[in-house]
């Protein structure tokens, strides 16, 4: 993979650098492989292909890639150039691919923006250009303007709550969900330009060619590249940082950590001014709060050389007790993750609440007491 972007290819994209994600698809000898877990040895003597070489002719599309800007397959693009690939290793055996054998195709990329909806039914749609058929134009979804108004009937009977099991394990309650088959539209609505119609996405042409589109695409003379060291540890104070070996490795242009950044507080959630609360993150801390914070950053001529000083930094850390539940970190006694004074906007930083909500409508009692349902469960999400 980094050969194939430091030669200009850059319609392959980093992943997860194991493969797990499938952006930085390729295709070796038709076969769809990854190459981010592909030595370039391993690669040598085999016929490689990515997207920038699917068009017959420079200014035209594949017809995987027309197919793709037609029906909205491309949201924000980033594993397009994969799934486009992947749609290829596919239809060059087979022409008359069902529904389920795209998905299965499709399946090693993924892709959380689309659910697969789109780019099943343009690889369908590609196969059907392949096949020398008469396409018509791609008129998508219906589309009604915003003069329409509905009428829903209220949920009526228990059999709503009764359905079939949706949603899986993760959920006690699954429901079943009712589709609305008759929507009543205004009349006299004069005729529209855009709305209602299928419009391709303004960039889609340039994410269906895996055209350099992402920071990660941009090549400057001369640009530094950086790399992050982060915290082994979920909870510690960092006693000192030498950063001399780093320093003074050739191609390093600077190291910077908590003793040489000024300590400027800010909130994480990274509005615009004025930045609302918890005022509780600086750019380096002398002290870690979960395995990933940051501890120091490297500037280098190359990421190589980059994360090799990472390895050169040396931290004196003070190891301290830590949580690792959301229940047992409010407990009167629990680690206190944020002990600084300069820190804005905590609610009881003594018992690591960072804000409390309270909010009541009407009789909150009565309404759990004459409802049909309740609903009572425990949500866990990701940082």
């Amino acid at each position: 993979m980094k050969a194939l972007r430091s030669a200009g290819y850059f319609s392959v994209r980093y992943g997860s650098g194991d493969g797990v994600t499938g952006a930085a698809a390729v295709l070796l000898d038709g076969r769809l492989v990854n190459s981010d877990t592909m030595l370039v040895g391993q690669a040598t003597g085999h016929k490689i292909e990515t997207v920038e070489g699917l068009a017959p002719t420079v200014g035209e599309l594949h017809p995987i890639q027309k197919a793709f800007i037609e029906t909205g397959a491309i949201l924000s693009g980033y594993s397009t150039p994969a799934m486009i690939l992947a749609a290829k290793a596919l239809l060059d055996t087979n022409l008359n691919p069902t529904e389920t054998e795209v998905r299965d195709a499709l399946s090693g990329v993924l892709c959380r923006e689309t659910g697969y909806v789109k780019p099943v039914e343009a690889v369908l749609r590609a196969a059907a250009y392949l096949r020398g058929e008469d396409v018509p134009p791609y008129d998508g979804p219906t589309i009604v303007d915003a003069s329409y108004f509905v009428e829903t009937p209220p949920v009526a009977d228990d059999q709503d709550f009764s359905g079939p099991e949706i949603a899986g394990s993760q959920s006690p309650i699954t429901t079943q969900t009712k589709p609305q088959t008759d929507i009543q539209l205004r009349t006299g609505i004069p005729e529209t330009q855009v709305v209602g119609k299928p419009e391709a996405k303004v960039d889609a042409v340039k994410l269906a060619k895996g055209n350099p589109a992402f920071v990660d695409d941009i090549e400057m003379r001369g640009m530094l590249y950086a790399k992050l060291l982060t915290s082994p540890h979920a909870h510690a104070n960092i006693l000192d940082i030498d950063d001399s070996e780093a320093l003074a490795l050739p191609g390093v242009h600077a190291v910077i950590h908590y003793k040489n950044v000024e300590r400027v507080k800010y909130a994480s959630g990274g509005q615009s001014y004025p930045n609302p609360p918890p005022h509780d993150q600086v750019s380096f801390d002398n002290k870690v709060r979960y395995v990933g914070d940051r501890v120091a950053a490297v500037a280098a001529d190359t990421p190589e050389i980059a994360e090799h000083a990472l390895k050169l930094i040396k931290v004196d850390y003070e190891i301290l007790p830590a949580v690792f539940d959301e229940n047992e970190a409010i407990q009167p006694g629990a680690p206190v993750i944020h002990d600084e004074a300069d820190t804005e906007g905590i609610h009881n930083a003594d018992r690591n609440i960072v804000h409390r909500i309270e909010a009541e409508t009407g009789d909150v009692e009565r309404g759990f007491a004459e409802a049909d349902y309740v609903f009572e469960h425990q949500y866990y999400v990701h940082q």
